[in-house]
């Protein structure tokens, strides 16, 4: 079973200096030229606004293209707020669609980074875990690898979003079938996906 809380990308201080408020960057830098952000440390963080940052320098360590970032900072408290459901609410599935529609809100936001939010917030709709959706597993999936994904062979950039619950619905039937979690699923599809030769199955 691979190490899913040990995986982290290291962040240069430098790429994120004039992003950040002086406050926030010597919480997270504290004086070090750069970090190792693991899973496990952004799980452990228990600041509201320093969970979503970390989420986005593990998820982007040289920055988020265009002014996206500089974008959902401006919107921080606002963010922080639509995830803070997740402590206080019992969620169905039909309430990834309301999430998703919240969060839309937040100019800058895309599927990549607020699954990503869902996932390290520990969000779940009804008994299924949220994980992360991005390119490279889109890829994976279009390349059609493997049979239990095939249901999500038509997925793309443009219509990933729709499919979110979809995707979160099959990650968590096969991992009860391989009796894993759907994160371990994940990082393998993320990691291995696309550099393996096609076969039946998992």
């Amino acid at each position: 079973m691979l190490p899913v809380a040990d995986q982290a990308f290291t962040v240069k201080a430098s790429n994120w200096a004039k992003r950040l408020s002086g406050n926030h960057y010597t919480e997270l830098f504290k004086g070090a030229e750069s970090i190792c952000i693991s899973r496990q440390d952004i799980r452990e963080t228990n600041n509201p606004d320093l969970l979503i940052l970390k989420t986005i320098l593990w998820g982007y360590p040289k920055g988020m293209r265009g002014n996206n970032f500089e974008n959902i900072y401006k919107q921080l408290d606002k963010l922080t707020e639509i995830l803070a459901v997740s402590n206080t609410a019992t969620l169905k599935v039909d309430d990834v669609a309301v999430m998703q529609n919240q969060l839309s809100t937040i100019t800058g936001l895309g599927l990549s980074t607020y699954s990503k939010l869902l996932y390290f917030s520990n969000f779940r709709f009804g008994e299924i875990p949220a994980l992360i959706l991005d390119e490279r597993l889109i890829r994976v999936f279009k390349n059609r690898i493997f049979k239990e994904f095939e249901s999500l062979s038509q997925v793309s950039l443009h219509n990933a979003g729709r499919m979110y619950k979809t995707y979160l619905q099959v990650m968590f039937e096969v991992s009860q079938l391989l009796n894993v979690n759907g994160e371990n699923i994940e990082q393998f599809l993320f990691i291995f996906g696309n550099h393996l030769k096609p076969t039946n199955d998992l």
